[in-house]
């Protein structure tokens, strides 16, 4: 495939159609048509999460949000954005929610599915919500399960599965795996083929148990965020980490650091325009083919600070991979330890009984060579701690965050 260093197709009338929309709605801001895509670089600056934040108390404050579909970001890696949508009002052939049930129904669900939707509800987000509307809209059969862990009944929600013959999973890798540990447990066998993840990455191990589980299943990734829905979708038939585009719908950019900068052409409460979403990542495209596919990478901007310096989590994986670990999957988290140091503590995705003290050792040693951390050990300010997955901690929305920051800070409770 042709690498695409820059952008999609840039639609212009389409991104004029919905500037036209805001204007005519009386938005406050510097919005303006463009007549091409040099234009529209020059028009728009690339909009941080800081600036989103701002624009959408900009418009609460001048009455634009009524008559909407509020959410909010999670508030993970910094403060929650409140933004807002108005998709399923005025639906015709020619709209986003059509035209995604269609994509979603050609790649990825059919109207004999038996869905059990295990995404996180409410929370002022709209993933579980979202997919509950997209499926009822195809046909299929939907048990709107939400996290499994909110039933606190294992035996009441295997009951139900086994019942209606689930065969189709949706929700975060976390989620699915919690029904794969239970159903084990209680020794169900469930007919599932289909299982589709959304919010992280499924990494290989999680993948492994699933399947020992489950032997026919085939897993379907779908990639958004709260800022976006439903943006791209992965299957079995294309290449693994590679998502189709909804290119109708999302603009995307590559900036030269490899960033990912998407414009909403869906015309949502709050204008989304050359928003950094945090992610890097990089576009693909078939030879003379409309469509474009997306890779999605790390975070943007994970770092952390230790004895008066900044320190990449990148830095950090790289030298999990010197010391011969699996580093796709860690997390790191920051805690206050005895006599004011700090402590970092690594979580692998190994079992903690893989965790013994040889690995520690090749861990902490590769890890003490990242300038910076050496430098923090060695003045007596930071001590490293290794552990296994068992130590991971996920958010209310059942993401794995790569870093987690538990150093109280002044003045926050």
């Amino acid at each position: 495939m042709q690498t695409i260093q820059r952008r999609t197709d840039f639609p212009v009338d389409k991104f004029n159609q919905m500037i036209m929309g805001y204007l005519r709605d009386g938005y406050p801001g510097a919005l303006e048509t463009v007549e091409d895509y040099q234009r529209f670089v020059d028009a728009y600056p690339v909009m941080d999460k800081s600036a989103l934040s701002a624009s959408g108390r900009q418009l609460l404050g001048a009455g634009k949000m009524h008559g909407c579909y509020v959410v909010s970001t999670s508030g993970t890696t910094s403060g929650p954005v409140i933004l807002a949508n108005k998709f399923l009002q005025g639906v015709t052939e020619h709209s986003y929610p059509y035209q995604v049930r269609v994509a979603m129904a050609k790649h990825v669900f059919s109207a004999d599915d038996i869905v059990a939707n295990l995404l996180t509800a409410g929370g002022l987000g709209n993933s579980y919500e979202g997919m509950c509307r997209l499926l009822e809209s195809i046909g299929v059969t939907i048990l709107p399960v939400g996290r499994p862990d909110t039933l606190a009944n294992d035996a009441l929600l295997l009951d139900l599965l086994e019942r209606f013959h689930v065969d189709v999973l949706v929700g975060s890798p976390s989620g699915i795996v919690q029904v794969a540990q239970a159903a084990s447990r209680a020794g169900v066998s469930l007919p599932v083929c289909k299982v589709v993840f959304v919010g992280e990455a499924f990494h290989a191990s999680k993948r492994i148990f699933v399947r020992e589980q489950w032997p026919d299943a085939h897993f379907y990734s779908i990639y958004g965020a709260t800022e976006l829905g439903f943006a791209a979708i992965n299957t079995p038939q294309m290449s693994p980490g590679q998502h189709l585009l909804l290119s109708d719908w999302f603009f995307v950019e590559v900036s030269d650091q490899g960033e990912l900068l998407v414009t909403d052409l869906r015309a949502p409460v709050v204008p989304l325009i050359r928003y950094r979403i945090g992610d890097y990542g990089a576009l693909f495209s078939e030879p003379a083919s409309p469509e474009f596919y997306l890779t999605i990478g790390d975070r943007v901007g994970e770092e952390f600070s230790l004895g008066g310096h900044k320190i990449r989590l990148d830095q950090v994986r790289q030298q999990l991979a010197v010391a011969g670990v699996d580093a796709t999957w860690c997390q790191v988290t920051l805690k206050p330890a005895e006599q004011g140091r700090d402590r970092v503590e690594v979580a692998l995705d190994l079992p903690d009984i893989e965790v013994d003290e040889g690995l520690r050792a090749r861990v902490e040693s590769a890890l003490s060579q990242i300038p910076k951390l050496g430098e923090a050990l060695r003045r007596g300010v930071a001590e490293v701690s290794i552990m296994g997955r068992e130590r991971f901690k996920f958010n209310a929305r059942q993401k794995l965050p790569a870093l987690r920051d538990e150093r109280p800070r002044v003045g926050v409770a």
